[in-house]
């Protein structure tokens, strides 16, 4: 492990064996492998906590927290065991939700949900699954209020306005939906959670990944300087590490900042040319500058290097619709799509190239399926693609 990991483990199991019966000992040694990824040793630690203090909740909470990924039934168990220790610790009913919905029990998912949003108000993501929920079983009504807040709660979190398109697609508003489906793929994909048990997990962390995951939720609650100030850090502890300068790169590409984006992948890729998604978002991100013949090299140097990423063909088949070249769009986004059949914008984008090719039977297809998955063409489109061919009944 990073030296400074091995450390802090090695410290911690110190203060474990000099103290065996510490509750607190256990659960500092509990979080500071809870921290480094090793979940499933944190929660045999945090377990020992549980049992030598059994009145405190925050070990069973903070077990189910690092088993939901690797054991989710026992998750499951240690998330109920602190709802009922501490009713008004919303992490707990949050937790408690997420894992029960997992199982498809959505009822008593619904209410944990519910129970999580009483503990706490503001509690964004008590909003988005109240409201997924409500929206999957045909509630859009219903839905629209928990969706609208919990976007406004966290404006700046993938999910929730993911969601909110898919309210406004279930509204008929298909202009609002692509719009909003659009943006949220730049957002972060973490909603914030006001969790300070968790925090002071995250705050153990000494290993690369783990203050790349701090930056992470810094970024997610607003605080974009803390992040970056953690991304620099990082930058001079490890100044050869090309993962570490491609995700600044995308930090920076979130913010708007795409000249230095442009700078952090272009260093990436001086230390491993052969970083494919480097490679691809720099891209891009060139493209997003109106550097177009750039982009377009950058794109298909990835391709040479793996010729069926579906980032590189989806950009470069919209280069080619850019350019008139039909054929050649075609052919990159049956390749996206041969690796990702649900990408509904890809079958959107396809259907109007292949209109334009007068393929009006197989667009007509590729709307379909883009319109079954939440991505439907412009209705302009739809009308002049009547007009040429009758749609298919």
């Amino acid at each position: 492990m990073e030296p400074l990991v091995a450390a802090a483990i090695e410290r911690h199991r110190a203060r474990v064996a000099a103290a065996p019966d510490s509750a607190a000992e256990w659960g500092a040694f509990g979080r500071v492998l809870h921290a480094h990824g090793l979940d499933e040793e944190g929660a045999v630690a945090y377990a020992r906590a549980g049992a030598l203090d059994p009145a405190d909740f925050r070990w069973p909470y903070l077990e189910g927290a690092a088993l939901k990924h690797v054991a989710p039934a026992e998750a499951l168990s240690a998330a109920r065991r602190a709802a009922r220790q501490n009713p008004a610790y919303a992490p707990a009913h949050l937790l408690l939700a997420e894992l029960t919905e997992r199982t498809g029990d959505s009822g008593a998912a619904l209410r944990a949900w519910r129970r999580a949003l009483e503990a706490d108000p503001d509690a964004a993501l008590a909003e988005l699954g109240i409201g997924r929920l409500l929206l999957a079983g045909g509630d859009a009504e219903g839905a629209a209020p928990h969706l609208e807040r919990a976007a406004s709660i966290a404006p700046r979190a993938r999910p929730t306005q993911a969601a909110l398109a898919r309210l406004r697609q279930a509204e008929g508003n298909v202009e609002s939906a692509r719009a909003l489906a659009a943006a949220a793929r730049a957002l972060p994909a973490e909603v914030p959670v006001d969790d300070p048990l968790l925090l002071e997990v995250w705050d153990a962390a000494v290993s690369v990944r783990g203050v790349q995951r701090r930056a992470l939720r810094a970024e997610a609650a607003g605080d974009t300087a803390s992040a970056e100030a953690l991304y620099d850090r990082l930058l001079a502890e490890n100044p050869g590490m090309p993962d570490l300068r491609f995700n600044f790169g995308n930090f920076l590409r979130r913010a708007g900042r795409l000249e230095d984006a442009v700078r952090h992948y272009e260093a990436a890729l001086d230390l491993a040319p052969d970083h494919v998604a480097a490679r691809v978002n720099l891209g891009n991100t060139l493209l997003l500058l109106g550097r177009r013949d750039e982009a377009r090299v950058q794109l298909e140097a990835a391709l040479e290097r793996d010729p069926e990423d579906p980032d590189a063909h989806r950009t470069l088949g919209g280069l080619a619709a850019y350019r008139g070249d039909n054929e050649r769009a075609i052919r990159h986004y049956r390749a996206v799509l041969a690796r990702e059949p649900g990408a509904g914008e890809v079958h959107r984008d396809l259907a109007v190239v292949l209109a334009a090719e007068g393929e009006f039977a197989l667009a007509w297809q590729h709307v379909a399926r883009a319109e079954d998955l939440g991505s439907p063409p412009s209705r302009d489109f739809l009308f002049r693609l009547e007009a040429a061919h009758r749609r298919p009944r």
